[in-house]
């Protein structure tokens, strides 16, 4: 039987830059300010970070109850800070606040950039990409997240895991995480 395990409330030291990343995400590899230089479409970046576990399961997190979107579930991520060096860096930043989770490598892009607008109308794009990490032990920041799964593909698709039935915050995250799990079939494939 599967349950989400709880936040734990605790301060966490900051987070590692020390990862690789596939040369295909070269051009991830700026500044929040250079990349919204050459993309004035967007005023600001957010960044997510699929991990799977040795197992092909896949770590999801649900909203804090007090936050907005309270409950749903999603992967680790955030926006962008002007003070990352690169939007990688914010991909390795927001997985370790989210979940005391380390980088070890930052694989491949899921999907294409997501467009969207926040509640004030500020205009955005989201990425996601496949990230390793050096080992599996989440904590959670109980301000952002309040629990946490390890789901199958089969789960994932039924917004179920043991007892626990789960809704995705938005449809596109649902889909990015279909398009992870058949990411990850065609890697396992090619091994």
């Amino acid at each position: 039987m599967a349950e989400a395990t709880e936040a734990l409330a605790g301060s966490a030291p900051s987070a590692p830059t020390n990862f690789t990343f596939s040369p295909s995400l070269a051009r991830f590899k700026q500044s929040l300010q250079a990349y919204l230089a050459a993309h004035p479409q967007f005023k600001g970046i957010a960044v997510g970070a699929f991990v799977f576990r040795e197992d092909g399961k896949l770590l999801l997190v649900q909203r804090a109850a007090h936050d907005s979107l309270p409950l749903l579930w999603e992967i680790p991520g955030g926006s962008c800070d002007f003070e990352d060096e690169s939007l990688l860096h914010a991909v390795a930043r927001e997985l370790w606040e989210e979940s005391a989770l380390r980088a070890k490598s930052i694989d491949a892009l899921v999907g294409e950039g997501v467009p969207f607008s926040t509640r004030r109308g500020t205009r955005m794009c989201k990425f996601s990409f496949l990230t390793q990490v050096e080992g599996y032990d989440v904590k959670l920041d109980p301000n952002e997240h309040q629990a946490f799964l390890w789901v199958t593909e089969e789960e994932a698709e039924a917004g179920k895991c043991g007892d626990v039935e789960f809704f995705y915050t938005f449809k596109e995250q649902q889909f990015a995480v279909f398009q992870a799990f058949e990411m990850m079939k065609g890697q396992t494939a090619l091994n």
